[in-house]
């Protein structure tokens, strides 16, 4: 190590010289994270990922930057990041859905286990249906009179076509062919709310409790298997006798493009995992209806592996799909596309 004092100097410059790609690598690694939101704002996914958001940047000393990309529930966040920068720069925040149902009835432009990686389930939906208060009916019983009344002419709106509210909903007409909405997808569930509110539907899938509780929406039934602890008298699924198509298209989910590095990949896990723990997050689901689910990296590329497996048995008996669309085990279909 003689060499180090007398040519200090030359050594630094030739390392320099010959590693042109390093320092704008380096940049590139510790600079601000940009995170991609599936759905508008004002629900339970986004107001639950800015959470995450802010609590993360402390644990891993960079900016972390929100943005809204509602479009195909789902499937233009997970596309888009199915292309981007593998670095850890890039990431998004969506409901499983974009991830099972979609690629399941759709040639979706990525394949959901294999282009885009897990880093955390935070989170499951357990959606509300709802109506104006000043609708005509008043109870869920109600509604379902008017919907065999009205031969298929009544306007539901869902924060996007295959999204849990609206699997739950076709499950509930595959079973009583006398039930037929019009389903009107939204960018989200603040989007459905207000088309509610303006007379634009009659009905919507809503997640705000709080809209809930003020009397501002009235709420006809949990389109989950079981009731919601806010809301212990409004029936659920199972009360109905309808069937519950399950937690695999519900789950609020992080990810990361395909390639990250798995060092980068823990570190970002690790670091919206403490920001869940923290209890802001279970803080802030308190005022929608969704519960702070957490598991691991690990764990969520297990579930999502499991809820694929499960899908197609689902959305048969919803008399959504006969068969599956697209495959994990297709590949990268980069150049198809998929419609809502």
């Amino acid at each position: 190590m003689k060499w180090r004092i007398p040519y200090f100097g030359l050594a630094a410059l030739s390392l320099l010289l010959l590693s042109p790609v390093s320092v704008p690598q380096a940049r590139a690694a510790d600079g601000p994270i940009q995170l991609s939101i599936a759905f508008s704002p004002g629900g339970a996914l986004d107001a639950a990922a800015r959470v995450l958001a802010h609590d993360a940047e402390a644990v891993l000393g960079r900016n972390i930057v929100p943005r809204n990309t509602p479009s195909g529930g789902g499937m233009t966040a997970v596309a888009r990041l199915a292309q981007d920068k593998a670095d850890g720069s890039r990431l998004a925040a969506c409901v499983t859905n974009a991830l099972i149902f979609i690629p399941t009835v759709n040639n979706a432009p990525y394949d959901p286990l294999k282009d885009v990686e897990p880093l955390l389930i935070f989170g499951q939906a357990s959606p509300v249906l709802v109506t104006r208060p000043g609708a005509p009916w008043k109870t869920l019983d109600d509604f379902l009179a008017a919907t065999r009344q009205a031969s298929g002419e009544m306007r539901i709106g869902v924060p996007g076509l295959g999204t849990p509210s609206h699997v739950a909903l076709a499950a509930i007409s595959a079973k009583d062919p006398s039930l037929k909405w019009r389903f009107v997808p939204f960018g989200g569930p603040g989007e459905a709310e207000a088309a509610l509110l303006g007379g634009h539907v009659d009905a919507a899938a809503s997640g705000a409790l709080p809209r809930v509780k003020n009397g501002q929406l009235l709420p006809l039934m949990v389109l989950a298997g079981a009731r919601l602890p806010a809301l212990p008298g409004v029936p659920s699924l199972s009360d109905k006798g309808f069937a519950d198509p399950g937690r695999g298209d519900s789950s609020f989910i992080l990810l990361a493009p395909a390639g990250v590095p798995p060092q980068t990949l823990d570190e970002l896990s690790l670091a919206f995992q403490k920001a869940a723990e923290t209890g802001k997050l279970a803080k802030t689901l308190e005022g929608f209806s969704a519960s702070p689910v957490l598991l691991n990296r690990q764990e969520a590329k297990a579930f999502l592996k499991d809820a694929w497996a499960q899908e197609k048995d689902i959305l048969k008996a919803a008399g959504i799909a006969d068969r599956s669309a697209a495959s994990p085990d297709q590949g990268k279909s980069r150049t198809s596309s998929a419609g809502e």
